[in-house]
């Protein structure tokens, strides 16, 4: 939906909350993938101009969407562990990326030192029955 200036000024709240829903995705896999999309840490009023590009609704629209993220949406991520979310700064970080590349880094490094490990006792063998 684009904010046309000849409409006027939205006098209904309720109306607004209408247009902000349609910024706002419905599911939280959705959220987190606008989030990913962005360097992180980032703050809501990024994440919140980002869901709204490159539509240009009013800015009682956009503060609408700004305010469910706050209030609603992050802190309920940062609960569910998906992101830290500081509510004091508005600065939100994604947690999920680093501890999944963590244990994939984790199970890499630990096949990586077995396979050296190998390697080392082979060679140790070998000069063994060389000498």
């Amino acid at each position: 939906m684009v904010y046309a200036p000849d409409a006027g000024p939205s006098i209904d709240d309720g109306d607004d909350d209408g247009r902000a829903a349609t910024f706002l995705p419905e599911s939280d896999a959705a959220l987190l993938s606008v989030i990913d999309e962005l360097d992180t840490p980032v703050t809501v009023d990024e994440i919140a101009d980002t869901l709204i590009e490159p539509a240009r609704p009013s800015i009682e629209t956009w503060a609408t969407v700004h305010e469910r993220l706050h209030r609603d949406r992050l802190p309920a991520l940062d609960a569910s562990g998906a992101i830290a979310f500081d509510e004091t700064h508005g600065l939100v970080e994604r947690t999920a990326h680093s501890s999944d590349g963590g244990r994939f880094s984790g199970t890499l490094l630990a096949a990586l030192s077995l396979g050296f490990l190998l390697i080392a006792i082979g060679l140790v063998s070998i000069s063994v029955l060389i000498a």
